[in-house]
């Protein structure tokens, strides 16, 4: 994830507080077209209410959350995982825990958690089953007819 260069502040004395001081009526700082655009993106961004979380599925009543803070999985437990803003940013820490966790995307609307992602399950690959079919192999009860 690139990060995002922030437009320069509107300039100030050196020796100026910290606090703005009284200024006549309509005399008030002009912000840039950068810093506008920044500050829009920014409310946009906290008004929307998708989340993302990592999440490690067995079945339906057994569902791991993980918790970046703690670096633990909470057992069936939404409200003690990590909630990402970014998608990328939950994929980038998905890719430094096993290969089971994936991203889910819940709701923050209306002050509760809400999943919006379909439970998918344990996903059978052909690197986690080294005889199925999946991968092309063959079991050993799989013998081909060489006879004719």
């Amino acid at each position: 994830m690139k990060k995002r260069k922030l437009p320069p502040l509107p300039s100030r004395d050196r020796h100026s507080s910290a606090l703005p001081r009284a200024r006549a009526k309509g005399e008030e700082l002009e912000l840039s077209r950068e810093w506008k655009r920044e500050i829009y993106r920014r409310v946009r961004e906290s008004r929307d209410p998708v989340r993302y979380m990592l999440v490690s599925e067995f079945s339906r009543s057994f569902i791991l959350y993980y918790d970046v803070s703690d670096d633990v999985f909470a057992m069936n437990a939404p409200d003690k995982g990590t909630l990402f803003k970014r998608r990328e940013a939950a994929k980038r820490v998905s890719k430094l825990l096993s290969r089971g966790v994936r991203v889910v995307k819940f709701t923050t609307k209306g002050g509760g958690l809400r999943r919006i992602s379909p439970f998918r399950g344990l996903e059978h690959r052909g690197s986690e089953q080294p005889n199925s079919r999946w991968n092309g192999r063959r079991s050993s009860s799989d013998k081909v007819d060489t006879s004719t």
